[in-house]
């Protein structure tokens, strides 16, 4: 079963192919001649070349030449669920794409100042992680980045942050309780959906693009009045004109729900999986409720 499993998650990740130039102390790197730059990578795609707490220098020397490590590649450590601490140096400017998937041994990461982009599903299904520090030089959570961190109980996004992506906390149950920055200029499709235990989702006052009501946890789009994404709410305000997909998908602490006249659309699986969700009023408004909107919703 558990080799049907993760043969079937691999199926649906992109095929991987590492190549390394050198190895020194027990790290894999692909060099920039040019730029007498590194970038962490893995062995090969058969095995999990890393394990228990690693280190990774500002600067090696190989074949004469001193390196500069820069990057962590796509993919560089990803199914190490051996790995359980990580240092990453202040040289360190980007984490590419799937660097830290499945690392399920992963309890917490430093992220230095340095870093400016963190590559999506960086760190998905780093089920172990409970905290994470993202800092002030981060403009961007890329989409599924911490998608099923479950253990995940508190996040910080800095104000530098102008992006969350698509699902980009999707599945951490752990989740209690997040702030949206100011400078937050877009919040992907649904990027808390699944996270039962979240409660509260605050915007801090002063955000141009989105805004929270003190009788509803969710995060409004000011522009387009489009619920976007919440999780545990009761009262939808009557500012808003349509309930996006995914919504509140996942949220089994939902019991009951209230859709005021202002809203005409309901989304694709917009209250899929509230398993708590025992009663719903929808209003002569609604022209149009999505596929699955409330697909195992067993309460009902």
């Amino acid at each position: 079963m558990i080799k049907f499993i993760l043969s079937t998650i691999l199926l649906t990740l992109p095929l991987l192919a590492y190549a390394h130039d050198c190895q020194v102390d027990g790290i894999y790197y692909n060099l920039n001649s040019k730029g007498k730059t590194a970038e962490v990578t893995n062995r090969n795609s058969n095995s999990n070349s890393y394990s228990g707490s690693v280190t990774i220098p500002e600067k090696f020397t190989y074949e004469g030449v001193e390196y500069s490590v820069t990057s962590i590649g796509n993919d560089a450590f990803f199914l190490c669920a051996g790995l359980t601490s990580m240092a990453i140096p202040n040289s360190i400017i980007s984490i590419g794409e799937w660097a830290f998937t499945h690392c399920i041994g992963l309890t917490s990461v430093t992220i230095p100042n340095s870093v400016t982009s963190i590559g999506q599903n960086a760190f998905s299904e780093c089920s172990g992680l409970t905290t994470v520090y993202i800092p002030n030089s981060v403009t961007s959570i890329g989409s599924n980045t911490f998608r099923n961190c479950s253990s995940l109980t508190s996040v910080t996004i800095p104000n530098s942050v102008r992006r969350i992506g698509d699902y980009a906390f999707s599945g951490c149950h752990g989740l209690t309780s997040v702030t949206i920055p100011n400078s937050v200029r877009r919040i992907g499709t649904s990027p808390f959906s699944s996270c039962e235990s979240l409660t509260s989702i605050k915007v801090e006052e002063g955000n141009k693009y989105y805004d929270s009501r003190s009788d509803c946890n969710a995060i409004i789009e000011t522009k387009s009045n489009t619920l976007i994404a919440g999780c545990m709410n009761t009262i939808i305000p009557n500012s808003v004109t349509s309930i996006g997909q995914s919504a509140f998908s996942g949220c089994s602490g939902l019991t009951s729900v209230t859709i005021p006249n202002s809203v005409t659309s309901i989304g694709n699986s917009a209250f899929s999986r509230c398993s708590g969700l025992t009663s719903v009023t929808i209003s002569n408004s609604v022209t149009s409720i999505g596929q699955s909107a409330f697909s195992g919703c067993s309460g009902l």
